[in-house]
């Protein structure tokens, strides 16, 4: 069964964001006195190849898009506000008044929205 877009740019997302925390020496090290090896770059990497190509291109490049402007590209709607920016989505929002799975921006700062409840 294939993932949904939504679900496979959430992991997009945190895998880049651990692929950027292992170029910290410093939090790779404490990641590793935890006991939590952080060897496995090349896992990464392939994960992300994988992730982005199931993909869709045009979403993807949206994605590529707000990576580079945000840490977060992505960013929760809870009762009807983006925690990206904190400006209250439009209460017509396919996303407050549907189903999880549906893919929004926010109309303040551009972030793909998804929901939390």
């Amino acid at each position: 069964m294939h993932e949904s877009q939504l679900r496979l740019l959430m992991f997009l997302q945190d895998l880049l964001f651990l692929q950027k925390e292992m170029q910290d020496f410093q939090v790779v090290e404490k990641y590793e006195e935890m006991g939590f090896p952080l060897d496995r770059k090349e896992k990464i990497e392939e994960a992300i190849r994988e992730v982005t190509e199931q993909l869709d291109r045009d979403l993807y490049h949206r994605f590529q898009q707000l990576a580079k402007k945000y840490d977060r590209p992505m960013a929760p709607v809870k009762k009807g506000v983006c925690y990206g920016c904190f400006v209250a989505a439009p209460t017509g929002s396919k996303l407050i008044t549907q189903h999880k799975d549906i893919i929004e921006f926010c109309n303040h700062c551009g972030r793909i929205l998804y929901r939390t409840d």
